[in-house]
């Protein structure tokens, strides 16, 4: 049986493993289009903090999954899928056929059209490789620019916050608020943030962020002009499910799956950030995103492709840190 896992984040190589561990004869080919062994992307503010090395972020080495028998392609995206045929197409056009597919290609930082016009602007903070480059800068960065929401931007101010740089953050929201389980702190999330010493704008989007002198200035629909060495952006986290173009996989904002992680398509499975799961509280499709949801997904979406009949339960409640603050957040976003 010919197994191809596009995404090598924790839920394509945990899928990859629990199916050598349920077939050892099958092959299993993992797809990664970064040059590293697979990381703890939810760990990379602690390595931009140096509280973990880069070798600490690594979960897979290469040589582990060598000795397993999988067969990792990294430096390669899936340009495109051929699900009649069951083919997928890598960027240097190398074709890779399967008998079961799964798409665990998570999710991104995503620009609207507001803001896109300025991405050589923007600073990037979402793979190992932007890190890397962000660890080099940030001796000479004083004052730092964030825009956005959600969870993602607290986990970047918490980072900012501990290395003792000035930062700003503005919301098109009125309030800093998020789905929290924690309703009370929740509702003081904003005052928390104040209190560390951190600028917060609310209820203004960036119109435009232009070089000036040796900074930047970020404009603004209803605060006026704000100036940075380094400025942060982005609209909203979103799966990212670019490989699926062109074929008939239903998706929504993600791909949806059954309980069984399955997608529309016979023999073709999503898991992961990318996955939007049914909820039946909801009567609706759902995303679970979050490193443990991932890794659950993976798992059970291997179990199955090499035969089982496991079912995932979607989960409400994740527990995460910021600024020494344990929360735990009901409803992501």
């Amino acid at each position: 049986m010919n197994h191809v896992i596009i995404g090598a984040g924790i839920a394509g190589v945990t899928a990859a493993q629990a199916i050598k561990e349920t077939d050892n004869d099958a092959d299993v080919v993992l797809i990664g289009k970064e040059d590293f062994a697979p990381y703890k992307r939810c760990q990379l503010t602690e390595f931009l903090c140096d509280l973990r090395t880069k070798t600490d972020l690594t979960f897979a080495p290469v040589e582990s999954l060598k000795e397993m028998g999988i067969k990792f392609r990294r430096g390669q995206t899936a340009r495109s899928i051929n699900t009649t045929e069951k083919w997928v197409q890598l960027d240097d056009d190398e074709i890779l056929y399967y008998d079961r597919l799964l798409i665990a290609t998570g999710g991104q930082p995503n620009l609207g059209h507001t803001l896109r016009p300025f991405l050589k602007h923007i600073q990037r903070y979402y793979s190992l490789k932007d890190v890397v480059v962000l660890k080099k800068k940030m001796a000479d960065i004083r004052k730092c620019i964030v825009f956005g929401e959600g969870f993602s931007c607290l986990d970047l101010l918490s980072g900012l916050y501990n290395l003792g740089k000035d930062v700003t953050f503005i919301t098109r929201r009125e309030r800093v608020e998020l789905p929290l389980a924690d309703s009370e702190f929740n509702n003081g999330l904003q005052e928390f943030l104040e209190d560390t010493g951190i600028e917060i704008i609310t209820g203004s989007q960036v119109t435009s962020i232009s070089k000036f002198r040796s900074h930047y200035r970020v404009m603004t629909s209803k605060h006026g002009d704000f100036y940075g060495d380094i400025v942060f952006a982005w609209d909203q986290y979103r799966p990212y499910t670019a490989c699926i173009k062109g074929t008939n996989i239903e998706k929504k904002a993600g791909i949806l799956v059954n309980e069984r992680l399955e997608t529309s398509v016979k023999d073709i499975y999503a898991a992961g950030d990318c996955a939007q799961i049914f909820h039946p509280v909801l009567n609706d499709y759902w995303i679970n995103f979050g490193w443990p949801n991932a890794r659950e997904q993976g798992e059970i979406a291997g179990k199955n492709m090499a035969g089982g009949n496991e079912e995932y339960k979607i989960h409400e409640v994740l527990a995460f840190n910021i600024m020494g603050k344990e929360l735990k957040a009901r409803w992501w976003e």
